[in-house]
């Protein structure tokens, strides 16, 4: 009986140990559980441990990562409208979400969802909530959350990340890059602090047919949050 040694994470090695018996009979044993012994042929055998592997793999890669959502009562998501290039108008989301699974180790591998519900939208008076909200503009009744998922997330500095995913509003995706800072004890984080953090990004309000008419901002609208995450 022979062990097949595999040049893996010893985390991985502890779990998977694979048997080749002195008979035509193959054995299967991952975390204590086991495969009845059966007659396999040798190609099967490979796929059988090559899917082992992969999964054990995938597995280690989730355990690395911690899921985080936004600390509420310290978190805000604002929005702000350009004219002539300076700030003119600005609100923000009441009702949000966001789900982030974060690889402090290794930040290529965490990903982020942030949603949004439209019709929170508070700008400083219910006229003009009413105006962001209603149909020339994010069309709330129709479409009432905007959301963007990321797809790639780059380091950039000890404290910074890149982040770049899709963002969708009315119904429109388009590609949509955050910059994002960290700004606490990212050792005290991993150990379950929240972590203080702010990101931004900005789109034009026509790519997404929002306001088409409308002139009294420009087209470019900055998305902007800053608080803490929390497990």
């Amino acid at each position: 009986m022979w062990e097949a040694a595999i040049n893996l994470d010893r985390s991985i090695l502890n779990h998977l140990s694979v048997f080749r018996l002195s008979r035509p009979w193959h054995f299967l044993q991952v975390d204590g559980w086991s495969l009845l012994p059966r007659q396999l042929p040798g190609a099967t055998m490979i796929r059988i441990v090559a899917f082992s592997l992969a999964a054990l793999l995938a597995a280690s890669q989730a355990q690395a990562q911690s899921t985080w959502s936004f600390d509420r009562g310290s978190t805000e998501v604002s929005f702000i409208g350009h004219r002539f290039g300076a700030a003119v108008t600005n609100g923000r989301f009441e009702r949000y979400d966001g789900s982030f699974a974060i690889d402090f180790d290794h930040p290529e591998r965490s990903r982020v969802r942030v949603t949004l519900e439209t019709a929170s939208i508070k700008a400083g008076s219910p006229l003009v909530d009413g105006f962001i909200s209603g149909e020339s503009m994010l069309d709330a009744a129709h479409y009432p959350v905007a959301s963007f998922v990321s797809e790639n997330v780059s380091r950039t500095g000890e404290h910074s990340l890149d982040i770049r995913g899709r963002l969708t509003i009315k119904g429109v995706t388009h590609p949509f890059d955050v910059k994002a800072t960290v700004d606490g004890d990212i050792e005290r984080a991993k150990r379950g602090d929240a972590l203080p953090f702010q990101a931004s990004g900005s789109f034009l309000r026509p790519a997404y047919g929002i306001g088409r008419d409308v002139n009294v901002v420009d087209d470019r609208i900055d998305i902007v949050i800053k608080g803490r995450l929390k497990r």
